[in-house]
């Protein structure tokens, strides 16, 4: 299951999303929360915390934005850890911990301004190709699926998906927040 589809899933808590989570992300987790220890915690304290991670995951995956589970639980494996470290009186000295660079900032803050330009841009857009956007993108329904649905053409769906993007894009290059290699 990809990981749009298994947030999908556990946001809306559907039955063995946890589980899906725990196969395809729990080695990740565990080897985070040991390189985090650094030896001084043991095995069972290692999956204690695990644990606590994917319960973190269940009740609140409604907050987690797509695209960014896997570094979600990274960052809730490396505070748990920390935590269970300070519970322990363990401290590692400040050069060894990990810190954001600046570029990493930097990116985080360009991805901030691109997210509100989009966001500005398709409240632009009339209501009957946001609901065209939210059903293509956010539902992964084909333009068949939704000219159906809204008793539309399939080629006035992605004629409207077509002239939305260059909307979107146009935004984005008047902002400044689009080049041409960010075309996937």
């Amino acid at each position: 299951m990809d990981e749009k589809e298994l947030l999908r899933q556990l946001q809306k808590q559907r039955a063995g999303a946890l589980e899906q989570a725990v196969a395809q992300y729990g080695a990740y987790v565990l080897a985070i929360i040991r390189n985090r220890s650094r030896g001084v915690l043991t095995p069972e304290d290692h999956e204690e915390i695990a644990s606590d991670v994917f319960f973190a995951l269940w009740n609140g995956a409604a907050r987690i934005e797509r695209g960014q589970l896997r570094p979600w639980l990274g960052a809730v494996a490396r505070n748990r850890t920390a935590e269970a470290m300070r519970k322990q009186n363990v401290y590692l000295p400040l050069e060894d911990d990990t810190l954001i660079t600046l570029d990493r900032l930097w990116e985080q803050m360009v991805e901030q301004e691109r997210c509100a330009a989009i966001t500005q841009a398709m409240r632009a857009l009339p209501d009957e190709d946001r609901e065209i956007f939210y059903r293509f993108y956010d539902l992964s329904q084909t333009a068949a699926q939704i000219a159906e649905d809204l008793h539309l053409n399939a080629s006035t769906v992605r004629s409207r998906l077509m002239r939305g993007r260059r909307t979107l894009r146009e935004a984005l290059e008047k902002g400044g927040l689009f080049c041409e290699n960010d075309v996937g």
